[in-house]
Protein backbone atom coordinates (compact mmCIF):
# COMPACT_ATOMS: atom_id res chain seq x y z
CA UNK A 1 0.00 0.00 0.00
CA UNK A 2 1.65 3.10 -0.47
CA UNK A 3 1.28 6.66 1.42
CA UNK A 4 -1.53 8.09 -0.06
CA UNK A 5 -3.47 4.96 -0.01
CA UNK A 6 -2.49 4.69 3.78
CA UNK A 7 -2.96 8.45 4.46
CA UNK A 8 -6.55 7.62 2.94
CA UNK A 9 -7.30 4.58 4.58
CA UNK A 10 -6.04 6.21 8.42
CA UNK A 11 -8.57 8.67 7.51
CA UNK A 12 -11.66 6.30 7.03
CA UNK A 13 -10.92 4.81 9.68
CA UNK A 14 -10.91 7.73 12.19
CA UNK A 15 -14.05 9.08 10.53
CA UNK A 16 -15.55 5.46 11.31
CA UNK A 17 -14.50 5.71 14.82
CA UNK A 18 -16.04 9.49 15.44
CA UNK A 19 -19.19 8.15 13.81
CA UNK A 20 -19.68 5.65 16.45
CA UNK A 21 -18.88 7.29 19.30
CA UNK A 22 -21.45 9.82 17.80
CA UNK A 23 -23.89 7.23 17.63
CA UNK A 24 -23.01 5.48 20.57
CA UNK A 25 -21.72 8.35 23.11
CA UNK A 26 -20.55 6.76 26.79
CA UNK A 27 -23.06 6.82 29.10
CA UNK A 28 -22.52 8.82 32.12
CA UNK A 29 -21.67 7.69 34.82
CA UNK A 30 -24.39 7.62 37.90
CA UNK A 31 -23.62 10.36 40.67
CA UNK A 32 -23.30 8.25 44.34
CA UNK A 33 -25.55 10.19 46.42
CA UNK A 34 -24.95 8.37 49.76
CA UNK A 35 -24.06 9.93 52.49
CA UNK A 36 -22.66 8.83 56.24
CA UNK A 37 -26.08 8.63 57.31
CA UNK A 38 -27.37 6.32 54.74
CA UNK A 39 -24.18 4.26 54.10
CA UNK A 40 -24.08 0.59 53.79
CA UNK A 41 -24.09 -1.03 57.55
CA UNK A 42 -22.27 -4.04 57.05
CA UNK A 43 -23.13 -7.14 59.73
CA UNK A 44 -24.41 -3.92 61.99
CA UNK A 45 -21.38 -1.99 61.52
CA UNK A 46 -21.91 1.61 60.51
CA UNK A 47 -20.20 4.88 60.48
CA UNK A 48 -21.50 7.61 62.71
CA UNK A 49 -22.08 4.60 65.78
CA UNK A 50 -20.59 5.01 69.23
CA UNK A 51 -17.77 3.49 69.91
CA UNK A 52 -19.63 1.53 72.74
CA UNK A 53 -21.88 0.25 70.42
CA UNK A 54 -19.12 -1.23 68.44
CA UNK A 55 -17.30 -2.85 70.92
CA UNK A 56 -20.28 -3.94 72.40
CA UNK A 57 -20.15 -6.46 69.68
CA UNK A 58 -17.12 -7.48 70.00
CA UNK A 59 -16.99 -7.97 74.28
CA UNK A 60 -13.64 -10.20 74.17
CA UNK A 61 -11.57 -7.06 73.02
CA UNK A 62 -12.36 -5.57 76.35
CA UNK A 63 -10.96 -8.37 78.11
CA UNK A 64 -7.30 -7.91 76.60
CA UNK A 65 -4.85 -5.48 78.75
CA UNK A 66 -2.91 -4.69 75.88
CA UNK A 67 -5.94 -2.97 74.17
CA UNK A 68 -6.95 -1.02 77.51
CA UNK A 69 -5.06 2.52 76.17
CA UNK A 70 -6.12 1.85 72.43
CA UNK A 71 -9.78 1.32 73.61
CA UNK A 72 -9.28 4.46 76.08
CA UNK A 73 -8.53 6.64 73.24
CA UNK A 74 -11.38 5.05 70.60
CA UNK A 75 -14.09 5.63 73.58
CA UNK A 76 -12.61 9.95 74.28
CA UNK A 77 -14.63 12.31 73.17
CA UNK A 78 -11.99 14.72 73.10
CA UNK A 79 -9.00 13.37 70.58
CA UNK A 80 -7.38 15.31 68.28
CA UNK A 81 -7.25 12.30 65.79
CA UNK A 82 -8.78 9.36 65.05
CA UNK A 83 -7.90 6.32 67.36
CA UNK A 84 -8.19 2.48 65.24
CA UNK A 85 -8.74 -0.67 66.96
CA UNK A 86 -8.87 -4.06 65.13
CA UNK A 87 -11.40 -6.72 66.18
CA UNK A 88 -11.16 -10.63 64.82
CA UNK A 89 -14.87 -12.07 65.45
CA UNK A 90 -13.36 -15.84 66.36
CA UNK A 91 -12.01 -14.50 69.08
CA UNK A 92 -13.01 -11.24 70.33
CA UNK A 93 -16.90 -12.54 70.02
CA UNK A 94 -20.36 -12.16 67.54
CA UNK A 95 -18.48 -15.16 65.54
CA UNK A 96 -22.15 -16.23 64.60
CA UNK A 97 -22.53 -12.63 63.19
CA UNK A 98 -19.23 -11.84 61.52
CA UNK A 99 -19.38 -15.84 59.50
CA UNK A 100 -16.97 -15.70 56.97
CA UNK A 101 -15.35 -12.44 58.51
CA UNK A 102 -11.66 -12.74 59.38
CA UNK A 103 -11.05 -8.97 60.85
CA UNK A 104 -12.42 -6.10 61.15
CA UNK A 105 -10.77 -2.62 61.89
CA UNK A 106 -12.18 0.38 62.67
CA UNK A 107 -11.38 4.23 62.80
CA UNK A 108 -13.64 6.66 65.63
CA UNK A 109 -12.92 10.21 65.72
CA UNK A 110 -14.23 11.83 68.77
CA UNK A 111 -16.14 8.24 69.93
CA UNK A 112 -18.09 8.13 66.63
CA UNK A 113 -16.54 5.61 64.01
CA UNK A 114 -15.69 7.00 60.76
CA UNK A 115 -13.71 4.96 58.99
CA UNK A 116 -13.80 1.18 59.17
CA UNK A 117 -12.93 -2.26 57.13
CA UNK A 118 -14.30 -5.60 56.61
CA UNK A 119 -11.87 -8.40 55.44
CA UNK A 120 -13.53 -11.79 54.46
CA UNK A 121 -11.86 -14.88 54.14
CA UNK A 122 -14.52 -17.88 53.10
CA UNK A 123 -14.55 -17.57 49.75
CA UNK A 124 -12.27 -16.47 46.51
CA UNK A 125 -12.73 -13.74 44.07
CA UNK A 126 -10.82 -13.93 40.30
CA UNK A 127 -11.62 -10.22 39.79
CA UNK A 128 -12.30 -7.08 41.78
CA UNK A 129 -15.49 -6.34 39.60
CA UNK A 130 -16.89 -9.71 40.46
CA UNK A 131 -16.88 -8.79 43.82
CA UNK A 132 -18.23 -5.51 43.77
CA UNK A 133 -21.13 -7.01 41.94
CA UNK A 134 -22.07 -9.61 44.81
CA UNK A 135 -21.47 -5.92 47.41
CA UNK A 136 -23.89 -4.07 44.84
CA UNK A 137 -26.64 -6.83 44.79
CA UNK A 138 -26.04 -6.67 48.79
CA UNK A 139 -26.37 -2.89 49.37
CA UNK A 140 -27.90 -1.94 46.43
CA UNK A 141 -24.96 -0.23 45.16
CA UNK A 142 -24.12 1.34 41.31
CA UNK A 143 -22.68 -1.34 39.08
CA UNK A 144 -18.80 -1.68 39.03
CA UNK A 145 -18.34 0.20 36.16
CA UNK A 146 -19.65 2.92 37.86
CA UNK A 147 -16.60 2.20 40.58
CA UNK A 148 -12.94 3.93 39.93
CA UNK A 149 -9.33 2.48 39.54
CA UNK A 150 -8.36 2.13 42.86
CA UNK A 151 -4.55 1.31 44.48
CA UNK A 152 -2.30 -0.61 42.59
CA UNK A 153 -1.14 -2.68 46.12
CA UNK A 154 -3.75 -4.69 45.18
CA UNK A 155 -7.09 -4.71 42.00
CA UNK A 156 -9.15 -2.50 44.14
CA UNK A 157 -11.84 -0.36 43.22
CA UNK A 158 -13.50 3.07 44.74
CA UNK A 159 -17.30 4.46 45.26
CA UNK A 160 -16.73 8.24 45.78
CA UNK A 161 -20.04 9.73 47.27
CA UNK A 162 -21.28 12.61 49.62
CA UNK A 163 -18.87 12.78 51.95
CA UNK A 164 -18.11 9.17 52.23
CA UNK A 165 -15.67 7.01 50.49
CA UNK A 166 -16.85 2.88 49.68
CA UNK A 167 -13.31 0.67 48.51
CA UNK A 168 -13.71 -2.78 47.68
CA UNK A 169 -10.76 -5.06 47.45
CA UNK A 170 -9.33 -8.48 46.45
CA UNK A 171 -5.86 -9.67 47.62
CA UNK A 172 -4.77 -13.24 47.62
CA UNK A 173 -8.48 -14.11 46.18
CA UNK A 174 -10.12 -13.06 49.86
CA UNK A 175 -11.71 -9.82 49.42
CA UNK A 176 -12.60 -6.47 51.96
CA UNK A 177 -14.61 -3.63 51.57
CA UNK A 178 -13.85 -0.41 53.32
CA UNK A 179 -16.25 2.71 54.06
CA UNK A 180 -15.11 5.44 55.46
CA UNK A 181 -16.04 10.06 56.39
CA UNK A 182 -14.05 12.16 54.16
CA UNK A 183 -15.29 15.03 56.38
CA UNK A 184 -14.00 14.27 59.56
CA UNK A 185 -10.23 15.42 58.58
CA UNK A 186 -11.50 18.64 57.87
CA UNK A 187 -13.08 19.07 61.89
CA UNK A 188 -10.07 17.48 62.92
CA UNK A 189 -7.65 20.15 61.22
CA UNK A 190 -10.11 23.19 61.87
CA UNK A 191 -9.74 21.90 65.41
CA UNK A 192 -6.47 21.74 65.45
CA UNK A 193 -6.17 25.39 63.92
CA UNK A 194 -8.60 27.08 66.59
CA UNK A 195 -6.50 25.04 69.44
CA UNK A 196 -2.86 26.54 67.78
CA UNK A 197 -5.10 29.72 67.32
CA UNK A 198 -5.97 30.06 71.14
CA UNK A 199 -2.33 29.05 71.99
CA UNK A 200 -1.07 32.23 70.50
CA UNK A 201 -3.41 34.55 71.40
CA UNK A 202 -2.93 33.51 75.21
CA UNK A 203 1.15 33.77 75.20
CA UNK A 204 2.00 36.75 76.61
CA UNK A 205 5.38 38.73 75.44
Amino acid sequence: MNKNKLLIALSALALMALSSQASNPTPPQTRCNLTETTAPSVRGVRLGMSAQQLLALFPGITRKKEMKEAIEKATSTSGAEAAYLGFEPATDGASQQFAGVESVSAGFYRARLVDFGVQYSSANWRTVDAWIAKLSETFKLPRAQEWAVGTDEAPSKVLRCDGIVIEAAIQGGSASIRIRNTEYPKESEERAKAADEKKRQEIKP
